[in-house]
């Protein structure tokens, strides 16, 4: 008889268990063992391990075993022996497949992520284990090894397409983790979030069932197809514009004068998952210009009319401002945009170089995972978008008409700005210019000419300008009509994405760079207008009042001869 010790039978003779271990054999590809020499009688086979494929073992309705009898009679021919005895075990298996889709969102804009890392898990009896494909066999074997660190070891990448296939997985139940970002330079920035358990189990008919706390889109497969997840990573981001001085529309860049006060918008793309963040800073660096204390503002539209987060002024930050937000406090905005308004005075020590101009950057900090913990610090990352104001000069020459060698020192100038039309405040001149009709505003008096013959003002935006001599030295004549002097640079520039990862501490940085190209913008910026003056007698100008007094004085001449000849007459005929 045969009775079941554990989980498997063995020969019991008079009460007793008994019965000797022949061997153990491990079939190969072809599903064959061989037990051979052995001699007549009874023998006991137990399957002591199937692959993970195997859901239900041999003869289960019988245990895990079953008997064989050396010899034993031909099923074809009952009265012959065979003493080569084959057997075919069958067990039932069950295999099914997933796909992972990795897709990254920022703002509006959705694309597949490539590089990113996983590691597959599978749930045993003892807990979950990290599992990896035999290179050899195909299937899938745990390890208690630590997590793994290399593709070598188990870790599974997104392809171009931001997908990873795993096939062939046998029943039981698995999930995902996420262990690290995407090492495509173009997709970094994606938040990583290591508290979500991607959990799925694959049934003994093959199809997948993805837990209900598996996030993402799921779709049950069935046998042998792949079912499928998508998993979406978010990114923040930051735009800066200024505003356009000539049309005030919002652009990267615009020219202002020394002291004008200059209007910036920054809008910020918050991520669907900032309330789970550590992190979310803004930091405004400006060149050669000075944040004006109390401008800022928070907004959750584009047009400014609905203003939000009242609480956040930003603190001083040298000549720039600093906003550190409580991610709490952005939870009604997750998933869209606000926008933040300020402005800027153009300092005195504003840089009139042609294709650098006046920078303004914004860098946003945020946190680039989602850990599990109480308090854990995962690090942050960085997006930095930056702005230009530029500025230009004109230069002056005075030089004498008769030979440019001789420059003229010590002729002083007053220089106007043509204004629009419609222009009205402080500062604005109705024809304040003699021979000219419009609006002005006063931009620089007493200019003054060196022994060069030179004299300049920087830090002029576009525009129309006007010179007007109001003193010139012995001997020579002042100009009677003013000078023009027209600033009409056109600037244009490409961005280039920079991404930059610190070996130390892995934070990435994303800069955008900018490559300018100022077109009509003089000499880097500078605008020279050469002015020539005249020695000697200056005759009355048309109109003037020499040739009312000239005019009057023939017509008193002439009417003297008529009356001379009219007296002269007279007497003759007398």
């Amino acid at each position: 008889t045969v009775e079941k010790d554990g989980s498997s039978w063995k020969l019991k003779k008079n009460g007793t268990l008994d019965g000797t271990l022949i061997g153990s054999q491990t079939t190969g590809a072809t599903g064959v063992v061989t037990f051979g020499g052995l001699a007549v009688g009874i023998y006991y086979v137990n399957e002591t391990k199937a692959p993970d494929k195997v859901y239900s073992p041999v003869a289960a309705s019988q245990g895990a075993g079953f008997l064989v009898s050396i010899p034993m009679t031909n099923p074809k021919n009952n009265d012959e022996w065979l003493y080569d005895v084959n057997v075919f075990p069958k067990n039932k298996t069950a295999s099914g497949g997933v796909i992972l889709t990795k897709m990254g969102k920022c703002g509006e804009n959705e694309s597949p992520l490539k590089g990113a890392e996983f590691v597959l898990q599978k749930k045993f009896d003892d807990g979950w284990k990290y599992v990896k494909k035999d290179t050899t066999d195909g299937s899938w074997k745990y390890d208690v090894a630590t997590k793994p660190t290399t593709s070598a070891n188990g870790i599974l990448k997104t392809d171009a397409s931001g997908t990873i296939t795993v096939t062939d997985l046998a029943h039981g139940t698995y999930r995902f983790l996420e262990v690290d970002s995407t090492d495509d330079p173009g997709n970094s920035g994606y938040i990583i979030d290591e508290t979500k358990e991607y959990e799925f189990t694959v049934n003994t008919d093959g199809k997948i069932v993805w837990a209900a706390a598996a996030e993402g889109t799921k779709v049950n497969g069935t046998t042998n197809t792949a079912a499928t997840i998508t998993i979406v990573n978010h990114k923040p981001n930051v735009e800066k514009d200024v505003k356009d001085r000539t049309y005030g529309t919002w652009r990267k860049d615009s020219d202002y004068s020394v002291g004008d006060t200059i209007p910036y918008r920054v809008t910020v793309d918050v991520p669907e998952n900032i309330t789970e963040l550590k992190t979310f800073t803004l930091t405004d660096t400006p060149t050669n210009q000075e944040y004006q204390s109390g401008t800022l503002k928070i907004y959750s539209d584009d047009t400014f009319s609905n203003r939000i987060l009242d609480t956040y002024v930003g603190t001083a930050n040298g000549d720039g401002w600093k906003i550190e937000f409580t991610p709490a406090d952005l939870a009604a905005y997750k998933g869209s945009k606000i926008y933040i308004t300020f402005d800027m005075k153009l300092k005195k020590n504003a840089v009139t170089v042609g294709p650098n101009g006046n920078t303004n950057k914004i860098n946003l900090d945020y946190s680039n995972k989602i850990l599990p913990g109480t308090d854990p610090n995962p690090g942050t990352d960085e997006i930095i978008k930056e702005t230009t104001v530029y500025t230009f000069e004109i230069a002056v020459e005075k030089v004498d008409a008769s030979n440019e060698a001789t420059k003229l020192k010590g002729v002083t100038f007053d220089l106007y700005r043509e204004l629009d039309p419609a222009a009205t405040g402080e500062g604005v001149l109705t024809d304040p210019v003699k021979g000219l009709t419009g609006k002005f505003k006063k931009v620089k008096e007493g200019l003054t000419t060196k022994t060069d013959g030179t004299v300049s003002v920087s830090g002029l935006a576009n525009g129309h300008y006007w010179l007007v001599e109001t003193k010139t030295i012995e001997n020579y004549n002042l100009l009677k009509k003013p000078i023009k002097v027209q600033i009409a640079a056109t600037y244009s520039e490409t961005e280039e994405t920079k991404i930059t990862t610190d070996s130390t501490t892995g934070k990435t940085t994303t800069t955008t760079t900018k490559v300018k190209h100022l077109n009509d913008a003089g000499n880097n910026g500078v605008f020279k207008t050469v002015v020539k003056n005249s020695k000697g007698f200056t005759l009355p100008t048309t109109g003037g009042i020499g040739t009312f007094v000239f005019t009057f004085a023939g017509i008193a001449m002439m009417a003297a001869a008529v009356i001379l000849l009219i007296t002269s007459k007279k007497k003759k005929a007398e």
